[in-house]
């Protein structure tokens, strides 16, 4: 199979993190909750003259309608969640010490809690917090068998939670894999092409690094078919992806385009380079691919992205190259017009 990227080239989410492109729609649910869960808490807090839970719980309601509103008008929250979430240890503590072990309740959807709003990794930190703190205030409260019981009952929910975001994540990995691979050769398909060229051209936007295609097409593909039939086109196009990865580095990104013609992404690559690199390619095609006794060759364009160009501009040009490989004769690579 040709090289997977994570989602996290494309600087949106954390590696296996299935809630993390969701993470600010759960964020904006879970405050809207939390503010009329704990409007009514707060009140409460006040008329029983826990004034200091009360003050506690309307200042967590500011913050969190705060954020809030600034998700809501698609802004980063002014305050990160992981800093609002660290009052929520405390505030489980200082329940149980107004309340006492019924406070302690409180742990239950508070794991739950950091889960849904925190990276995997710091949601486990925040949960051992919790876990550790709540039991040295139930071991004062209400005992050594109480803490066990109260230890072992929350240990229990977060391995569980962790268990349940494990197969989350391992579905999650594979259906992005099969939305972004073509079935047949193992490379990825064209709308994850897009998706990837878009990153390319921030990042050299950003960045100012150069990066390069190469647009690959087999050469009287058709007659390959017509000749020896589908099932023989098929391995071609399956032989062609793993002679392609083997001669491309590690950081390239290989696309089926359609049919016979494949896309190579080159990364922090200048033309000169990828030039080099198409031409290799194509005589190892060349000299070793073979289907039937008849040899198969490849025609190659290539294309470096320029400054302000867009992604139609830069695949024209490469499609461009393409074209005129073919026309002077096939078996060649040409680079984009007007490079030097």
């Amino acid at each position: 199979m040709s090289r997977i990227a994570r989602p996290a080239i494309f600087g949106m989410r954390e590696r296996n993190d299935a809630l993390a492109a969701y993470r600010g729609r759960v964020i904006y649910m879970l405050a809207i909750v939390a503010i009329v869960v704990m409007l009514p808490v707060a009140i409460k807090n006040f008329m029983q003259g826990q004034y200091a839970l009360g003050i506690g719980d309307a200042f967590g309601i500011l913050i969190l309608a705060v954020d809030a509103i600034a998700i809501r008008r698609k802004r980063r929250p002014p305050v990160p969640f992981a800093l609002i979430l660290i009052p929520a240890i405390a505030g489980v503590l200082l329940t149980m010490r107004w309340q006492g072990f019924s406070g302690a309740l409180w742990s239950y959807p508070v794991v739950l809690l950091f889960h849904f709003a925190l990276s995997r990794r710091v949601a486990n930190v925040y949960c051992l917090l919790q876990l550790v703190g709540t039991s040295l205030m139930v071991y004062q409260l209400a005992g050594l068998d109480a803490t066990v019981r109260y230890f072992v009952t929350l240990l229990l929910t977060i391995l569980l939670i962790n268990l349940a975001l494990n197969i989350v994540d391992d579905l999650h990995h594979r259906l992005v894999a099969q939305s972004c691979v073509d079935p047949l050769t193992g490379a990825y398909n064209r709308r994850h092409m897009e998706s990837c060229l878009d990153h390319a051209i921030a990042r050299s936007r950003r960045d100012g690094t150069p990066a390069s295609l190469l647009l690959i097409d087999i050469d009287h593909f058709k007659r390959i078919n017509d000749s020896h039939g589908h099932a023989a086109g098929d391995q071609v196009l399956r032989e062609m992806v793993a002679v392609i990865n083997g001669h491309a580095r590690q950081r390239d990104l290989l696309f089926r385009t359609g049919g016979e013609e494949f896309l190579l992404l080159l990364p922090d690559t200048h033309e000169d380079d990828a030039l080099r690199l198409a031409e290799a390619l194509r005589v190892a095609v060349a000299g070793q691919f073979c289907t039937h006794a008849a040899p198969v060759t490849v025609s190659i364009g290539v294309s470096e992205r320029r400054r302000d160009e867009s992604m139609d501009a830069w695949l024209k040009q490469a499609d461009d190259a393409l074209y005129q490989a073919k026309e002077t004769g096939r078996n060649r690579v040409v680079r984009r017009a007007g490079s030097a």
